[in-house]
Formats: structure tokens, C-alpha cells, sequence
């Protein structure tokens, strides 16, 4: 995993773990929901861009090594000789996809609950489900 996977699923984890709490731990959490909501929204917009950043960071990388001869070899083999610096290696768009979709259960998981408790109001519910592109009916009651 790199970054962008790695933040979505520390984010993931963590929100998912509120849905766990006792009540009066969960009601702690609901005191801080537009920054958790915050932290979902940041790590999807981290997910979407990725393609992006990663075609720019490709292009530059290839347009240096073109330009400066960059080589590599590999240290653990003494005979190894200098070869054309390897491209960056992308992250798989279905690994993306899958930790998004984590992402999105667990900021769905933690809003139902806190629904199902009273914490937030239905209209408190849409709104944030909203933003994050969470359909109502995909947040379990």
C-alpha cells in the first residue's frame, strides 16, 4: 500500500471503531462528526485524485530520466549493470476502488449509529451523507 490507501484505511479503521463504542464513548465521537466527516471527505478526494497525481508524477519522472540518463542497479548484485531508471509502478485502480468502499461503509456504519441513538437528527444525516455521495438508503438503520 502507499499513501493514499494507507490514509483512507487509517481513516476507515478509526471511524469504524466509533461504531463500536459504548453510548456515552459515542457520544464523545458525535462532539467531533464534521471533523471525522472531514477526515472521510479528505481521504476520498485523496482516493479520486489519485489518477491524476500519479499520470503527472509519471510524466515528469520519464521526461527527467529522458532527459538526464538516469540509470539504477541493483545494489545486492555486484555484477548488476546500470539500466534505464524504472517507471513509477501505479496503484491498481480496483485496490483504490476497494479501499474507498471500505472508506464509504465504515463513515455509513458510523452515521447510522449515530442516528439510531438519537445523536444527530435526520436531516443532520443527510447532510452528511450527501457531501460524501453515501445514499440514504445505503445507511442501515
Amino acid at each position: 500500500m502507499v499513501f493514499s490507501t494507507n490514509m483512507a484505511m487509517l481513516v476507515a479503521d478509526q471511524v469504524s471503531r466509533f461504531v463500536t463504542l459504548n453510548r456515552h464513548q459515542l457520544a464523545g465521537q458525535v462532539a467531533n462528526l464534521d471533523f471525522w466527516l472531514a477526515q472521510v471527505h479528505n481521504a476520498l478526494e485523496v482516493i479520486d485524485g489519485y489518477g491524476v497525481r500519479f499520470v503527472q508524477m509519471h510524466g515528469v519522472q520519464e521526461q527527467y530520466v529522458a532527459g538526464h540518463g538516469t540509470t539504477e542497479f541493483t545494489l545486492r548484485d555486484k555484477f548488476s549493470k546500470p539500466t534505464k531508471a524504472a517507471p513509477p509502478r501505479r496503484i491498481p485502480d480496483r485496490e483504490l476502488q476497494k479501499t474507498r468502499k471500505l472508506l464509504i461503509e465504515a463513515a455509513s456504519r458510523f452515521l447510522a449509529r449515530c442516528r439510531k441513538e438519537g445523536f444527530i437528527s435526520e436531516e443532520r444525516l443527510l447532510a452528511a451523507c450527501v457531501p460524501l455521495g453515501i445514499g440514504i438508503d445505503s445507511v442501515a438503520w
